[in-house]
This record gives structure tokens, sequence and C-alpha cells, in this order.
């Protein structure tokens, strides 16, 4: 049998403090990576080929849901890849009140210390 299937292959990867599941053909993973500042921290995750910002998110106590899509160029309805998951964040952290964009293919969740805590 030859030709591409029209089976969805799903990975994930993670390790407590975060979870990417990816939905595409083909299967991929996508590598968190982290930077702390002062007074906030900042989590981007690859997720090659969307452009736009996540299609649904969650904001809750200790972590960031989302869900965003990589679509077809040639019909825009049509998603390609679709990334599904969450990043936890230290408890000094206001999850609640991210900030979450996508640009160039990166997904950016930023995330400030809570007002009056110290790390």
């Amino acid at each position: 049998m030859s030709g591409s299937s029209s089976r969805e292959a799903t990975s994930a990867a993670g390790d407590g403090n975060y979870k990417l599941e990816i939905k595409e053909y083909g299967g991929g993973k996508g590598p968190v990576r982290w930077f702390f500042k002062e007074d906030s921290c900042v989590a981007m995750i690859d997720v090659p080929g969307c452009s736009v910002a996540p299609s649904s998110y969650s904001l809750e106590k200790t972590h960031v849901g989302f869900q965003t899509e990589e679509v077809d160029q040639n019909n825009h309805s049509l998603p390609v890849r679709t990334y599904i998951g969450f990043v936890k964040f230290p408890a000094v952290y206001d999850s609640k009140h991210a900030k979450i964009w996508v640009v160039n293919g990166v997904l950016w969740i930023t995330v400030t210390k809570h007002q009056g805590r110290q790390g």
C-alpha cells in the first residue's frame, strides 16, 4: 500500500510541570523553554506553523491550559496540526492573570509574581 494515511497521530511530552499533546500526521514533540525574571516567569512552547492566538485557553490557579492550531495555507478552515497542553507554574506566580500569545510558531505565556510574595 502506498500513499499517505488518513490516520491521525498523537504524541505527548511532559515532565509534571508541563504537558504538550500534538495531534498531527506523523507525530512530534514540543519543548518548553523557561525564563525567570525578578517579577515574572515566561514559558515559550514551540508550536510550528501557528501564527495566531490560541483557539482556547484556561487560566487556572497553578497552570495555564491551551489549544492552538496550525491551519492549511490553502484551506484556512482545515487544521493540519493541533497543540493541546498546559504549563504549570510555581505557586509564587499568578497564573490566573497570565498573558498568552503566539509569534512565529512560538506560544508565549507570561505570568507575574503574586503581589506581596517573594521567590
